[in-house]
């Protein structure tokens, strides 16, 4: 294991991260940014500045997740283009969406599966865009 944290590159993972980091921005403060207020029960999320912990956990968040994914693709040798998708696609709703769904179900979240619906896409299409971004520069 340790030989596979000595050969992650870790230019393709900053590079994942940062698309992983574009592409949040965009659905979260583009594509559901109506719907995410109400999927928490909230009416006062779009008049709010994202505060430095908005900006920053996720980034940091996701350059977790994404050394993990670059550490597993090495792991399995994923050999092609293809399988570094279904790769990604596993990650994305094997893992992050049932996570997303594990968080909702708490008194905090009036509408769980809302939340689920307009979340899990990001993660999905994440996981596969950092797949693919990982395998090319491996």
């Amino acid at each position: 294991m340790f030989k596979l944290i000595s050969d992650v590159h870790w230019l393709a993972v900053l590079v994942a991260t940062a698309a992983h980091f574009m592409l949040g921005g965009a659905w979260f403060m583009g594509v559901v940014a109506k719907l995410y207020g109400p999927a928490l029960g909230r009416s006062d999320l779009q008049d709010q500045k994202p505060s430095a912990l908005l900006l920053g956990g996720p980034l940091v968040c996701g350059l977790v997740m994404i050394a993990t994914s670059a550490l597993l693709l090495q792991a399995l040798e994923v050999p092609t283009y293809g399988e570094a998708i279904v790769f990604g696609l596993v990650i994305g709703a094997g893992y992050l969406t049932p996570m997303v769904m594990t968080i909702a179900i708490n008194p905090n979240f009036p509408r769980p599966f809302f939340y689920t619906l307009i979340n899990a896409p990001y993660f999905v299409l994440s996981s596969v865009v950092s797949s693919v971004i990982l395998f090319a520069m491996w």
